[in-house]
């Protein structure tokens, strides 16, 4: 179940995962900080009496949780999480004389290989803590960026009384701000030629960590799966689950079972979780779901079309003279005097068209007359009627 990848594990090297697989366990654990984020941030915004200090607490949260994850993966199969969903452990580098010993006891081979206590807690450390202070370090630095685009951070230097904290600060900040982008370049072209040395087998480490700590990368393999998930027995497979966790329970190891399960199934929720976010994020920024949610066309030969609405006023074209050829307004019926135009485009007599509007009632009053368009600056008040307004008197 570890082998999620598209590669084919029975013709590969078991001691030696491809970069590509080292690269997609390592792109995985970048993904789940952000996309928490995303959640927690997007239900904050409706729920912030529950979920407001979490999100404001973040990163310090994650970073415990994270770390009592990865301590768990660490110390049972010798990688993170990520990995042991690609089917990855790390593993000591040994001396030649133990690598005699590989074939003829395999199994003290590998509990050789097995990582120590202080690999263990390195390990925890560049998966969990210097991550951590990354993330604060990119933070600070984008806030200074922006502060300081315009000007110098001389301007803002502490007076000479000032506290020491504050100096401090100051001091932080400036050399953040000036060597922390030369600091991520040399950092991301060491990395690459890590990457390099280890995809041409120059080198078993591919990353600096890893020759910090003299760890390397292989496959999960029988023994591991033994040691951690030994085989059932036969009276184990003929009780229930409920009758075997009754049983650890008497025997004081409730908890202890408890722990292992919710730990060991975030091995496969999260990562599980990170594939089904992308998925989501490829499907509906991509045009395929909106082909699939189109309605298809009718095949029957009906017509899918909506019919043309009717107009909401009648036309009065049999009552109303051609006001253009006769040059009369449509209210009085007399030569127009005094032309005013409305915000329909009809000409009227100003004293007509003013009390027309003005004397109208509230549901029907404020429209053209002729065609029977709503007035925009033609408004009622309860105590004073009609307000009338956007009347354009024209000059001939």
């Amino acid at each position: 179940m570890d082998y999620y990848s598209s590669l084919n594990a029975s013709t590969l090297d078991p001691d030696n995962p491809t970069l590509f697989e080292l690269l997609s366990a390592h792109q995985l654990q970048d993904l789940i900080s952000p996309s928490l984020r995303y959640i927690i941030s997007f239900y904050a915004q409706r729920h912030p009496q529950y979920l407001l200090k979490i999100a404001n607490r973040y990163d310090e949260i994650y970073a415990i949780l994270m770390g009592v994850v990865e301590y768990y993966h660490l110390t049972t199969w010798n990688s993170s999480f990520t990995e042991r969903f690609y089917g990855l452990k790390r593993t000591r580098l040994l001396n030649s004389p133990a690598l005699l010993s590989r074939n003829s006891v395999p199994d003290k081979f590998e509990s050789l290989r097995r990582l120590t206590r202080k690999q263990i807690i390195g390990s925890l450390i560049f998966a969990v803590a210097l991550p951590y202070v990354k993330e604060k370090l990119d933070a600070r630095y984008e806030t200074l960026k922006g502060r300081y685009m315009f000007r110098s951070i001389e301007s803002d230097r502490p007076a000479p009384d000032a506290p020491r904290s504050a100096k401090l600060k100051y001091q932080f900040d400036k050399l953040l701000l000036k060597a922390y982008p030369s600091f991520t370049m040399v950092r991301a072209s060491v990395g690459l030629l890590f990457y390099l040395g280890y995809l041409f087998s120059k080198t078993p480490y591919s990353s600096i960590e890893d020759l910090v700590l003299g760890i390397k990368f292989s496959r999960l393999n029988a023994y591991d799966y033994n040691l951690n998930e030994p085989p059932k027995s036969d009276e184990d497979d003929q009780s229930s689950y409920i009758q075997k966790f009754v049983r650890r329970v008497q025997q004081g190891q409730g908890l202890q079972e408890l722990q292992n399960i919710a730990l060991s199934s975030l091995s496969y929720a999260l990562p599980t979780s990170m594939f089904l976010l992308k998925f989501l994020e490829w499907w509906y920024s991509s045009d395929f779901a909106q082909q699939m949610s189109k309605k298809p066309r009718n095949t029957d030969g009906e017509d899918d079309n909506l019919s043309v609405p009717t107009r909401e006023y009648p036309s009065t074209r049999d009552v109303v003279p051609n006001i253009a050829k006769y040059g009369l307004c449509p209210l009085c019926r007399e030569p127009i005097s005094n032309p005013t135009v409305i915000e329909s485009g009809v000409a009227f007599c100003y004293p007509c068209i003013y009390r027309h509007l003005e004397n109208g009632d509230e549901e029907t009053g404020g429209r053209c007359p002729v065609t029977g368009q709503k007035l925009l600056l033609c408004r009622y008040d309860d105590e004073n009627g009609w307000q009338v307004g956007g009347l354009r008197r024209l000059m001939i």
